[in-house]
């Protein structure tokens, strides 16, 4: 019972982080914070919390993992992105409207192969395993762990996802299966009671005796910017922009160390999440962001405006609305370029948050 209650709270504390990928995904940052692994801190990019009531902070159990395998790994890159704005409608004494408005925004990426993209994760994973291995881990190779990686529950290649405006092409490197565990929500393909994969990752730790972690990282290509959801009583306009800024805006895995394997689940060890606390960026420069459609309402909505105040009323015209389409031009050497950047980065700070927390002698 103890066993079950921890994986629900863990898995509970997975989704909220997998979740919250999303968000980030459509922050904006400048490309200044484009950041140097060697120069920063990984604990100002990485955080981590470990299953059960109380829930340890990762780094308190790193040490405790002197072998590490890298079980499933997967990259999500974002191929379409949309953000709105809306301000909610208001009514002030005496039938003044303060009718919200509302603005959108999409952008789609192009120019990029998914061959493209398969080769920046394998590319990915290679180095991953280079720069833990440089970290002072004993990094498990592949090999040993084919067998049960292969009872793995595998989605099918070219799996894609929509998810809260936007669209992801998942990829994993050649050799693995792309996998997904109950408590990565919306972007996998699996339920919140599936838990075959989740198990198996247990297993795995279990018999090679090792830490096994699952990483998934988002790339995303453009920085989108909202004024957000706010009241009528506070705002009149509503905002959405975007520009051009690779990232690697979330990176989200499952953490476990198993001491005891019954019953078929985890029993003994350590077992949690760690996720990026801000994206990681580049100042490559990799396309050019292009209007192709756009729609609003100023002009009709400016002449009723005009014509109602002459009546004494306020905002004749109504809610403004607005709506834009764009595209992100690249192509395939300009994109790896930039996308390969990001994800070394990222590779290079989580290296350097296992070495800052050393297996213990």
């Amino acid at each position: 019972m103890q066993s079950v209650v921890r994986s629900l709270a863990l898995s509970t504390l997975l989704a909220a982080a997998t979740c919250g990928a999303i968000a980030q995904t459509n922050d904006a940052q400048p490309a200044s914070s484009a950041v140097s692994a060697a120069a920063t801190d990984p604990d100002t990019f990485f955080k981590g919390r470990m299953g059960g009531t109380f829930g340890k902070n990762i780094i308190e159990v790193m040490p405790a993992g002197k072998r590490i395998a890298v079980a499933a790994f997967r990259v999500a890159f974002i191929t379409d992105n949309s953000v709105t704005a809306q301000v909610r409608g208001a009514y002030l004494p005496g039938g003044i409207d303060m009718s919200g408005a509302r603005s959108s925004l999409f952008v789609a990426l192009k120019g990029v192969d998914p061959k493209t993209m398969q080769a920046l994760t394998d590319k990915a994973y290679e180095d991953l395993l280079a720069q833990l291995a440089a970290s002072g881990r004993e990094v498990v190779p592949l090999d040993p762990l084919k067998d049960m990686i292969g009872e793995l529950k595998a989605s099918k290649p070219g799996y894609t996802k929509e998810q809260n405006g936007q669209t992801a092409a998942f990829f994993s490197p050649t050799g693995l299966p792309l996998v997904f565990t109950h408590f990565e929500g919306a972007w996998g393909d699996g339920g919140m009671l599936d838990l075959h994969n989740y198990r198996k990752l247990q297993e795995i730790s279990g018999k090679h005796n090792t830490v096994v972690i699952a990483p998934m990282l988002f790339v995303n290509f453009a920085k989108m910017r909202s004024s957000g959801n706010q009241s009528g009583l506070v705002a009149r306009a509503a905002e959405t922009g975007a520009e051009l800024g690779m990232s690697v805006a979330a990176l989200n895995s499952y953490y476990v160390r198993t001491t005891e394997f019954r019953n078929g689940m985890h029993m003994q060890g350590d077992e949690g999440n760690f996720s990026l606390a801000q994206a990681v960026t580049s100042a490559m420069q990799f396309g050019t962001l292009k209007e192709t459609a756009s729609e609003d309402n100023t002009a009709v909505k400016t002449a009723f405006d005009v014509l109602g105040k002459l009546a004494g009323m306020q905002n004749a015209g109504g809610a403004s609305r607005s709506s834009k389409k764009a595209v992100a031009e690249s192509t395939d050497e300009a994109y790896a370029a930039a996308a390969r950047d990001v994800l070394q980065r990222t590779n290079g700070l989580l290296a350097q948050w296992f070495r800052k927390y050393p297996p213990a002698n």
